[in-house]
């Protein structure tokens, strides 16, 4: 297997630039959040904040809208200023479903999708601004006989050992696009270091498909321990400069027809447009993940 050596949606790499920064805390505890993901309204910049609450963003998110995003808590959009740079989040309302006590069964699994690495051919990565790639799974009458996500596969590429990455599962909108959270902790893990699959077991947490559906996706933390660093060769002077991305690539697969696969960048939701590969001018990737279930 290889990737193309265009990764879809992966930018142009980047020297450093000048920064500023900020911190983000609970509205009541105080507590420092970590890996909140930061956006600039409707541009491509953005960052995450490390283990200690403060995050790094460029310069030229000063004074414009920032949208900061935090599983199990509440969405908030915020001018960054001089005056402003200490941002506070409020935990999200859940409404909790009733408990049910069910006889213990013999646990029967049920794949409903899979792929193969050999066929994933291209990926998802960054290099300025965090993003998020979900893939949508319909909901199907027979999955009431194994209700629950067990396991969920994917591959990825990655330059570095142990980049971390978030796991997020969402309910659709009514427009189609990933919606309200379905669980609301974080979902975090490592993946290996080059071209690897990593399984991430959801079985503790016992949480059932929904009817209107499941997107699965994946949140990239743009924290120092998941950046890479390296010589870029300069075009425009004799040598190299120094460049950065963040890791992981996430591994995807082409399909000649739209693979229900959606990206949040510039903090909106958008579906993964086509593009050209060889003769076939309508071409789209589609997030390689394979998908368990259980009773």
């Amino acid at each position: 297997m290889k990737f193309y050596l265009q990764i879809l949606f992966l930018l142009f790499s980047l020297p450093f630039f000048a920064q500023k920064t900020g911190l983000i805390q609970d509205s009541l505890t105080k507590k420092p959040l970590p890996y909140v993901n930061i956006w600039v309204d409707n541009e491509n910049i953005g960052a995450t904040s490390e283990e200690n609450g403060i995050f790094t963003i460029s310069d030229e998110a000063f004074k414009k809208t920032l949208v900061l995003s935090c599983v199990g808590y509440e969405k908030r959009r915020i001018v960054f200023s001089e005056n402003n740079q200490t941002f506070y989040l409020a935990e999200a309302i859940q409404q909790l479903d009733e408990v049910v006590i069910k006889t213990p069964l013999k646990t029967v699994f049920n794949t409903i999708s899979t792929f193969n690495l050999e066929e994933s051919t291209t990926g998802f990565g960054i290099q300025l601004a965090p993003w998020i790639v979900g893939r949508f799974f319909a909901y199907k009458h027979e999955y009431e006989k194994t209700p629950y996500l067990n396991k969920v596969k994917f591959a990825t590429n990655s330059n570095i050992r142990n980049a971390q990455f978030k796991m997020v599962l969402y309910v659709p909108d009514d427009n189609g696009a990933p919606g309200e959270y379905l669980y609301h902790e974080d979902i975090l893990f490592s993946v290996p270091k080059g071209l690897k699959e990593t399984i991430v077991d959801l079985s503790k947490y016992k949480i059932a498909f929904p009817e209107k559906g499941l997107f699965i996706a994946f949140e990239w933390l743009t924290i120092e321990s998941n950046k890479y660093k390296y010589d870029l060769k300069d075009l425009n002077k004799k040598g190299y400069t120094k460049a950065y991305r963040y890791e992981p690539t996430l591994s995807a697969f082409i399909t000649p027809e739209y693979g229900d696969t959606w990206y949040y960048i510039n903090a909106n939701w958008k579906q993964t447009p086509a593009f050209p590969i060889g003769n076939n001018k309508d071409s789209f990737a589609t997030l390689a993940i394979e998908t368990i279930l259980s009773n």
